[in-house]
């Protein structure tokens, strides 16, 4: 019996060790992962600090500065709305009548383009050093002939544009991806020209996700994004395509919110960007354009 009682003393004390060891387990696991988040919360803090009042006056003053002095063909009012789903998969976009995607919205409340208005499209004639613009309320060149709605429906909008030297016509069509949550962008650009020229062309986006103009930028080859370190939502523009006669020269994160020029990497400083009034571009590039050839770059975007 004497032998039994100490048996039995043993186990208990064995599992009562146990029993603490494996308290002492949790409580160490919990404590690791409160101070990883707070980690991660300091991080996102220095990376991306609260909203600056003073900061975020002067960004929208030199905003509606650039509205103010763009071209008169250049315009924001919204022609042709867009929306589907709900929650995570609500996605909301409307294009004006020059094929310029000003607003957008994924998940509901999440906006990136509405404060700037700033998004649109770029020709570079690299031979003439010329350059075709709409970045709707970052400035419009001035040089294109009237817009032509070719169709529209409640998924799908058309648009061409043919530059006032005739030289290049550019068809966009913008497509609703409900399903995906996504607006795909489908350029064509087609010499009119007698002669071959060497072209670029680009999507831009002036992102300012939640509505606030300081946000976090980058890059890689195929994509460009912007984010909002505070609320953690950003957007994308992602190359999906390109024709053989064109080739992708990469998605760029500018340290500027307006539209690139023809040096595309001017304002580029070839690395992440924080609180940064910053803006984002994709380019495809025909070196050799025929005569009456097209080429075509197709791009999308998505909020993360």
């Amino acid at each position: 019996m004497k032998d039994i009682h100490f048996t039995q003393l043993a186990t208990d004390t064995n599992k009562e060790k146990y029993t603490m060891r494996k308290t002492d387990r949790y409580l160490l696991a919990a404590f690791v992962f409160a101070a990883v988040i707070a980690t991660q919360a300091q991080v996102r803090q220095i990376l991306s600090p609260q909203k600056d009042a003073a900061v975020e006056q002067a960004n929208l003053a030199a905003k509606q500065a650039s509205v103010a002095a763009a071209s008169p063909d250049a315009t924001t009012t919204c022609k042709y709305p867009f929306s589907a789903g709900t929650g995570n998969k609500f996605i909301s976009y409307c294009v004006t009548a020059n094929g310029n995607i000003i607003s957008f919205a994924s998940p509901s409340g999440k906006e990136y383009l509405a404060t700037s208005h700033g998004e649109g499209y770029s020709i570079c004639d690299y031979g003439s050093g010329k350059q075709y613009y709409d970045f709707a309320g970052s400035g419009d060149s001035g040089n294109w002939q009237a817009p032509t709605t070719v169709s529209s429906s409640a998924t799908s909008v058309k648009i061409a544009r043919t530059t006032t030297d005739g030289l290049y016509t550019l068809t966009q069509t913008i497509t609703l991806n409900a399903g995906n949550a996504l607006a795909q962008v489908s350029m064509v650009l087609k010499n009119n020209d007698t002669v071959v020229h060497d072209v670029g062309l680009i999507r831009y986006a002036d992102v300012d996700a939640d509505g606030i103009t300081s946000n976090s930028f980058d890059s890689t080859f195929r994509t460009a994004f912007g984010y909002s370190g505070t609320s953690g939502y950003g957007l994308q523009l992602s190359w999906v395509s390109n024709s053989a006669n064109a080739a992708l020269n990469g998605g760029v994160a500018q340290d500027i919110p307006g539209g690139p020029s023809c040096e595309i990497f001017l304002h580029s400083t070839g690395g992440a960007l924080q609180n940064t009034d910053g803006s984002i571009f994709m380019d495809v590039d025909s070196a050799s354009l025929a005569k009456k050839a097209s080429a075509t770059f197709v791009s999308e975007y998505k909020s993360f």
